[in-house]
């Protein structure tokens, strides 16, 4: 098993968030590796220096609301139309303000339901540990610390140039550690 294989990579704790941000960016331009940062509250630019692209939870659970939506819509109406048609009263076997109320109800339950599901596959849930948990102080990011971890997920991934790096920026880091795996 090599070193690489044993590490999860490489971590910087910074004092503002001006730093961070510098940081990531001057990281993403020498290519290390995939970076991520952990932070109290968003910082204003982030994901443009993560490279991260639109979140597409929102078209994800649009697209379960209409499918639950027009299916039970749908299941409805060949329910009334084609395999029981009963007619009470004369009333139209296709009396569609009747269905709004339960397709309604359908789509809201499955657009949850789609929502909670795709959050948990692309959050990679349930996951009890990370190595992100082996970073010292990392409990600090949900209070007022801000890090940085350049993951290792090559054979060439060096620890001591990303360290080397990282202290020699303008606006150093306040510690500088290697994460295990």
């Amino acid at each position: 098993m090599s070193e690489s294989q044993k590490l999860y990579g490489v971590s910087a704790e910074f004092a503002t968030q001006d730093a961070l941000l510098a940081a990531v960016t001057a990281l993403r331009a020498r290519d290390f590796g995939p970076v991520d940062s952990f932070t109290p509250l968003p910082v204003p630019g982030m994901n443009v220096a993560l490279g991260l692209r639109a979140p597409i939870l929102g078209q994800i659970a649009l697209g379960g609301v209409l499918l639950g939506g027009c299916g039970c819509f749908g299941m409805i109406a060949y329910a009334t139309l084609v395999s029981y048609p009963f007619n009470i009263g004369g009333r139209p076997l296709f009396s569609w303000p009747y269905y709004v109320i339960p397709s309604f109800a359908a789509a809201m339950l499955t657009g949850a339901v789609v929502l909670v599901l795709a959050m948990l596959f692309f959050d990679r849930l349930p996951r009890l540990n990370h190595p992100v948990f082996n970073i010292d102080g990392i409990e600090g990011a949900t209070q007022d610390r801000l890090f940085l971890a350049v993951e290792a997920r090559s054979e060439e991934f060096d620890p001591l140039e990303v360290q080397r790096f990282l202290a020699d920026l303008p606006l150093r880091p306040l510690r500088i550690q290697v994460v295990p795996r």
